[in-house]
């Protein structure tokens, strides 16, 4: 039978304080530049974002680095969504 191995991180308190300071950090510079609706759940994108910046912190990359690949990555996945719907077909 199959293990599943999986890298398993923890973060000290600091770490994790950092962390949200990060996530914080991240999201409103998203709100300043109108990347999301404020109107709208947010859930689902601050959760994208919190999973990215967990993601970035396993690699030991500092907290400027993380915050410029995760506002990239944010970036580049706005982007992709907005391509999904300008792409998608229409009903007549």
């Amino acid at each position: 039978m199959a293990t599943l191995r999986s890298a398993r991180r923890s973060f000290n308190p600091e770490a994790l304080s950092q962390i949200a300071v990060i996530v914080d950090d991240v999201w409103k510079e998203l709100a300043i530049e109108g990347a999301y609706t404020p109107s709208q759940s947010s859930a689902p994108a601050r959760s994208f974002v919190a999973r990215k910046v967990f993601q970035l912190a396993q690699a030991q990359w500092s907290a400027t680095q993380i915050k410029e690949l995760l506002l990239r990555a944010v970036h580049n996945e706005i982007s992709t969504l907005r391509r999904k719907d300008t792409c998608a077909p229409t009903k007549m």
